[in-house]
C-alpha cells in the first residue's frame, strides 16, 4: 500500500474492529509509520495518523503503551497531544521532556483553569479512603478518576505538582497533599516528593492539566 490514503483506510479498518489485539496491532503500526514516514507521502496527511493513534493509545494495553512511550519520547517531531497523551508511561526523562515542551510551546493561547477549592481538598484527602478520595480528587480537578488514580500513584510527586500548580493551588496545599496520599509508597525521599512543586513550570502544569480535562470531556 504505497498511497497514504490507502493505507489510512486500512488503518481506519483495524480501528473499527473491536479487538484488543487490533488495537494493539494498529498502534504499533501507526507508530512505525510515523517514525519512518515514506518520503513520497504528504506531510499534511501525518495528522490524521497521529490524531488515530493519539485516539487508540487510551484503548491498548499498559505494556504496549510504554515500549510505544519510549520509542516517540525520543523524536522531537512527535507532536505535543500525543507525547501528553503517554506521559503516565513514560520513563521519568522523557516525563521530564514532555513537561519542558509544554513549558516551551508558544501557540497563542493561554490557558484558562478555574481556582480550584483548596481547602475542600485537603479536607477530603484527611477524611476520606483512599479511593474516596480519588474520586473526589478528580470531580474536583474535572478529570477522570484513571487520571487522579495515576497522578496520586506517582511516587516522585511530580504528576501530583503538576495536577496542583496547574489549578492554581499553593505549595502548602501541594505539600499536605504529598504528604497525606504518599504516592504509591517508592522509595522516593519525602524531601525530593515535596521539592517537586518548585521544579514544574506553570505554563507546562496549566497545559498538562488542560489536556487531562479534555481526555474527561472526550
Amino acid at each position: 500500500m504505497s498511497d497514504a490514503r490507502q493505507r489510512l483506510t486500512h488503518l481506519i479498518e483495524l480501528a473499527t474492529t473491536d479487538a484488543p489485539e487490533n488495537r494493539r496491532t494498529l498502534a504499533v503500526e501507526l507508530c512505525d509509520l510515523l517514525l519512518d514516514w515514506p518520503a513520497h507521502y504528504p506531510a499534511a496527511m501525518r495528522e490524521p495518523f497521529e490524531a488515530l493513534l493519539e485516539k487508540i493509545v487510551r484503548l491498548i494495553d499498559a505494556d504496549t503503551r510504554r515500549a510505544l512511550a519510549e520509542r516517540l519520547g525520543a523524536r522531537d517531531e512527535t507532536p505535543l497531544p500525543l507525547l501528553n497523551e503517554f506521559y503516565f508511561d513514560a520513563p521519568s526523562e522523557t516525563r521530564d521532556a514532555i513537561v519542558l515542551r509544554n513549558a516551551l510551546l508558544e501557540d497563542g493561547t493561554q490557558p484558562e483553569l478555574p481556582r480550584a477549592n483548596e481547602k475542600e481538598i485537603v479536607a477530603a484527602a484527611r477524611s476520606r479512603t483512599n479511593g474516596e478520595f480519588t474520586r473526589a480528587f478528580a470531580s474536583m480537578l474535572g478529570i477522570e478518576a484513571g487520571t487522579a488514580e495515576r497522578i496520586l500513584l506517582d511516587s516522585s510527586g511530580r504528576a501530583l505538582a503538576i495536577a496542583c500548580k496547574g489549578a492554581h493551588m499553593n505549595r502548602a496545599t501541594f505539600s499536605a497533599l504529598a504528604v497525606l496520599t504518599e504516592g504509591s509508597g517508592g522509595t522516593v525521599d519525602l524531601r525530593e516528593r515535596l521539592s517537586s512543586f518548585d521544579s514544574v513550570p506553570l505554563t507546562a502544569a496549566e497545559r498538562l492539566l488542560v489536556h487531562w480535562r479534555t481526555k474527561h470531556a472526550a
